[in-house]
Protein backbone atom coordinates (compact mmCIF):
# COMPACT_ATOMS: atom_id res chain seq x y z
CA UNK A 1 0.00 0.00 0.00
CA UNK A 2 2.75 2.78 1.11
CA UNK A 3 5.81 2.67 -1.49
CA UNK A 4 8.66 4.75 -1.23
CA UNK A 5 9.32 6.59 -4.49
CA UNK A 6 13.01 5.82 -5.79
CA UNK A 7 14.08 4.13 -2.47
CA UNK A 8 17.82 4.57 -1.96
CA UNK A 9 17.97 7.67 -3.95
CA UNK A 10 18.15 11.29 -2.61
CA UNK A 11 18.12 9.74 1.30
CA UNK A 12 20.34 12.61 2.51
CA UNK A 13 18.09 14.93 0.93
CA UNK A 14 14.99 12.90 2.64
CA UNK A 15 16.01 13.32 6.38
CA UNK A 16 17.58 16.35 6.27
CA UNK A 17 14.40 17.98 5.17
CA UNK A 18 12.09 15.77 7.04
CA UNK A 19 14.07 16.75 10.10
CA UNK A 20 14.08 20.41 9.62
CA UNK A 21 10.38 20.36 8.54
CA UNK A 22 9.87 17.84 12.25
CA UNK A 23 12.11 20.09 14.20
CA UNK A 24 9.08 22.89 13.40
CA UNK A 25 6.36 20.65 13.71
CA UNK A 26 7.36 20.34 17.09
CA UNK A 27 7.95 24.17 17.82
CA UNK A 28 4.63 24.73 16.31
CA UNK A 29 3.45 22.19 18.48
CA UNK A 30 5.12 23.66 21.34
CA UNK A 31 3.71 27.07 20.90
CA UNK A 32 0.18 26.16 20.53
CA UNK A 33 0.30 23.60 23.40
CA UNK A 34 1.67 27.28 25.31
CA UNK A 35 -1.04 29.07 23.91
CA UNK A 36 -3.85 26.66 24.19
CA UNK A 37 -2.79 26.19 27.29
CA UNK A 38 -3.96 29.87 28.74
CA UNK A 39 -7.91 29.56 26.92
CA UNK A 40 -8.55 25.82 28.01
CA UNK A 41 -8.52 24.65 30.99
CA UNK A 42 -10.56 22.40 31.86
CA UNK A 43 -8.92 18.27 31.52
CA UNK A 44 -10.29 15.14 30.35
CA UNK A 45 -9.65 11.40 31.02
CA UNK A 46 -8.27 9.18 28.78
CA UNK A 47 -7.64 5.20 29.97
CA UNK A 48 -7.85 6.80 33.63
CA UNK A 49 -5.71 9.67 33.31
CA UNK A 50 -5.99 13.03 33.53
CA UNK A 51 -5.02 15.02 30.54
CA UNK A 52 -4.59 18.69 29.59
CA UNK A 53 -6.74 19.72 26.20
CA UNK A 54 -3.98 21.74 25.17
CA UNK A 55 -1.83 18.91 25.31
CA UNK A 56 -3.92 16.29 23.43
CA UNK A 57 -4.74 19.14 20.44
CA UNK A 58 -1.10 19.80 19.99
CA UNK A 59 -0.31 16.25 20.66
CA UNK A 60 -2.87 15.46 17.55
CA UNK A 61 -1.74 18.27 15.61
CA UNK A 62 2.10 17.38 15.77
CA UNK A 63 1.07 13.66 14.70
CA UNK A 64 -1.18 15.23 11.87
CA UNK A 65 1.91 17.64 10.50
CA UNK A 66 4.55 14.27 10.93
CA UNK A 67 1.88 12.50 8.28
CA UNK A 68 2.09 15.36 6.31
CA UNK A 69 5.83 15.58 6.18
CA UNK A 70 6.31 11.75 5.78
CA UNK A 71 3.61 12.14 2.33
CA UNK A 72 5.55 14.90 1.19
CA UNK A 73 9.40 13.80 1.62
CA UNK A 74 7.37 10.28 -0.79
CA UNK A 75 5.44 12.56 -3.47
CA UNK A 76 7.49 12.49 -6.49
CA UNK A 77 7.98 15.45 -7.99
CA UNK A 78 9.59 16.83 -4.71
CA UNK A 79 11.57 13.93 -4.49
CA UNK A 80 13.06 14.03 -7.76
CA UNK A 81 13.90 18.06 -6.72
CA UNK A 82 15.97 16.41 -3.74
CA UNK A 83 17.45 13.86 -5.75
CA UNK A 84 18.64 16.27 -8.51
CA UNK A 85 19.69 19.07 -5.45
CA UNK A 86 21.83 16.12 -3.55
CA UNK A 87 23.20 14.96 -7.30
CA UNK A 88 24.51 19.04 -7.63
CA UNK A 89 25.31 19.72 -4.27
CA UNK A 90 27.90 16.79 -4.47
CA UNK A 91 29.65 18.18 -7.54
CA UNK A 92 30.70 21.81 -5.81
CA UNK A 93 33.51 22.14 -5.33
CA UNK A 94 34.05 22.83 -1.38
CA UNK A 95 36.67 25.62 -0.55
CA UNK A 96 39.73 24.44 1.55
CA UNK A 97 40.19 25.25 4.98
CA UNK A 98 43.00 27.83 3.74
CA UNK A 99 41.02 29.19 1.04
CA UNK A 100 37.85 30.22 3.44
CA UNK A 101 40.24 31.48 6.05
CA UNK A 102 41.52 34.04 3.26
CA UNK A 103 38.19 34.46 1.82
CA UNK A 104 36.61 35.55 5.23
CA UNK A 105 39.52 37.74 6.21
CA UNK A 106 38.93 40.03 2.56
CA UNK A 107 35.50 39.44 4.04
CA UNK A 108 36.06 41.23 7.17
CA UNK A 109 38.64 43.72 6.07
CA UNK A 110 36.23 45.00 3.19
CA UNK A 111 33.31 45.54 5.80
CA UNK A 112 35.48 46.98 8.14
CA UNK A 113 36.12 49.09 5.74
CA UNK A 114 32.96 50.06 4.66
CA UNK A 115 31.88 50.93 7.63
CA UNK A 116 34.69 53.22 8.46
CA UNK A 117 33.98 55.33 5.06
CA UNK A 118 30.08 54.99 5.91
CA UNK A 119 31.11 56.40 9.79
CA UNK A 120 33.15 59.31 8.34
CA UNK A 121 30.76 60.12 5.83
CA UNK A 122 27.97 59.94 8.18
CA UNK A 123 30.18 62.16 10.98
CA UNK A 124 30.54 65.00 8.09
CA UNK A 125 26.93 65.08 7.01
CA UNK A 126 25.73 65.17 10.79
CA UNK A 127 28.07 67.77 11.74
CA UNK A 128 26.86 69.70 8.45
CA UNK A 129 23.34 69.68 9.32
CA UNK A 130 24.63 70.93 12.63
CA UNK A 131 25.53 73.99 11.19
CA UNK A 132 22.91 74.02 8.58
CA UNK A 133 19.90 73.72 10.89
CA UNK A 134 21.49 74.62 13.59
CA UNK A 135 20.16 71.41 15.98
Amino acid sequence: MFEIYKRGQGTIARWLTAGGLGALAAFGAYELQDWLSGRITAPIVLAGTEISVSVLISGLAFVGAAVLIGLLVNRPRFVDYLIMSEVELRKVSWPTRDELRRQTTVVIITVVFFAIVLLIADTIFGFGSIRLYGF
